[in-house]
């Protein structure tokens, strides 16, 4: 006790802080558990964690379900193509079907000097107004 008190004396003492004792503590603050070990957190897999994990997922299966819907119907449209439908390709070209290939379809584009272009298939964006004739 008596060094104690000397290691006490020793130490400057500032008039803002309190005196530092240097007896033992029985309770630590440092979250450790009696025997010395880290006690392991109380939180475990909460409610916010499963909403913010479920809508992930939805994110995601919408999203391929949405690209999926998408690709069909360019399918569907690219399959319905005929003669005499106007189209309006991806660079913005717009004439009316001449004759539909199977890789390349066709278009003409000026009615005056008959000009021709043949576009591929994949590189038309919509249709903009289907023929009403029945010819194909």
């Amino acid at each position: 006790m008596l060094q104690l008190m000397i290691a006490q004396n020793d130490a400057p003492a500032f008039a803002d802080q309190p005196a530092v004792s240097a007896a033992p503590s029985t309770t630590s603050t440092t979250g450790a558990a009696a025997g010395g070990t880290p006690a392991a957190p109380a939180r475990g897999f909460d409610f916010v964690t499963m909403a913010l994990f479920g809508v992930v997922i939805a994110l995601i299966i919408s999203s391929v379900l949405g690209s999926r819907r998408e690709k069909k119907k360019f399918a569907d449209m690219m399959s319905s193509i005929k003669k005499n439908d106007q189209v309006r390709t991806v660079g913005g070209i717009i004439g009316s079907v001449v004759e539909v290939k199977p890789d390349v379809v066709v278009l003409k584009v000026d009615e005056n000097s008959n000009t021709k272009l043949t576009v591929s298939r994949s590189k038309i964006e919509a249709v903009i107004k289907e023929s009403t004739t029945g010819t194909a």
